[in-house]
C-alpha cells in the first residue's frame, strides 16, 4: 500500500517535530550551545510565517483549493507571487519551523530529522501532487516546473 497523499503534511510535520522532541530527551549527551540560538530561532519562525502566508494568499487569490490530499480539485497552476521561486513553498515553511525546533532543541540529533522530513515530504506528497499536475495541467505544469525549482 502506498503512503502517497495519506498522512497530510501537518500530520507529518507534528510526527518530526515529536520526533525530535524525543531525540533530544534521549540522548541528551549531544547537546550543543549556540549563543545566538533565539534570534536565529525567531527569523526562522518570522520566515516560515511570511512564505506560509503568501502561499496561501496565492492560492487564495487564484482560487484553488490548498488541501494536500486532494490535488484533484486544483484549478490552475499557481506560478506567480512566492511560487515563481519554490514550487512548494508551503512544505518550505515547514522545514525551517522544523530547523528551527532543531535549534531550540539545542540537539545535534535533531538535525537529522530534517532530511528524513524533506525525503518524506518530496517522495509521498510533493511527487504525487505532480503528477496530478502534469495530467490536469499538462503544458502549464511542464513549462513552470522547468523555470521554478522544486524547493528553492
Amino acid at each position: 500500500m502506498s503512503l502517497a497523499l495519506k498522512v497530510i503534511p501537518p500530520v507529518q510535520f507534528i510526527i518530526c517535530a515529536s520526533l525530535m522532541f524525543g531525540l533530544a530527551s534521549y540522548f541528551p549527551q549531544y547537546r550543543f550551545t549556540l549563543s545566538l540560538s533565539f534570534p536565529i530561532i525567531i527569523c526562522l519562525i518570522v520566515l516560515a510565517t511570511i512564505i506560509g502566508s503568501l502561499a496561501l494568499y496565492d492560492f487564495h487569490k487564484h482560487k484553488t483549493t490548498y488541501h494536500p490530499h486532494t490535488p484533484e480539485k486544483t484549478s490552475t497552476v499557481v506560478d506567480s507571487g512566492i511560487y515563481a521561486y519554490s514550487r512548494n513553498p508551503m512544505y518550505l515553511a515547514l522545514v525551517l519551523v522544523l530547523l528551527a525546533l532543531a535549534l531550540y532543541f539545542t540537539n545535534v540529533t535533531c538535525f537529522a530529522v530534517i532530511p528524513l522530513f524533506i525525503w518524506y515530504i518530496t517522495h509521498y506528497q510533493i511527487k504525487p501532487e505532480e503528477l496530478m499536475l502534469n495530467k490536469l495541467f499538462p503544458t502549464d505544469y511542464q513549462a513552470y516546473s522547468q523555470k521554478v525549482r522544486r524547493w528553492l
